[in-house]
């Protein structure tokens, strides 16, 4: 088994505690927005529609924005993948 710089372990601790950190934003924010009608007695959680979609337009952009900058990147290291492997233009008309 390949050993992990302490780099690569860094960024995978970060992604993971990112995700804990966004999913108990989420949360925090539902339940803090989230009004029992001013009743003394907690009777669960009502859904405002303006809320859910203000939700749904936030995580809908996010899931855009990552997935159009992932797509780029995978699209740039492969290209550099290949690059490499590929003699350049200019050494092709030399030879």
């Amino acid at each position: 088994m390949k050993k992990r710089s302490w780099k690569d372990t860094f960024m995978m601790v970060w992604d993971v505690l990112f995700v804990l950190i966004l999913c108990f934003v989420i949360l925090l924010t539902t339940m803090l927005v989230t009004q029992s009608g001013g009743e003394s007695e907690f009777t669960g959680y009502t859904i405002h529609p303006l809320l859910l979609l203000g939700v749904i337009v936030a995580v809908g952009g996010y899931l855009c924005f990552m997935v159009k900058v992932s797509l780029g990147m995978l699209r740039r290291l492969i290209e550099g993948y290949f690059r490499k492997d590929r003699p350049s233009e200019h050494e092709k008309e030399g030879k």
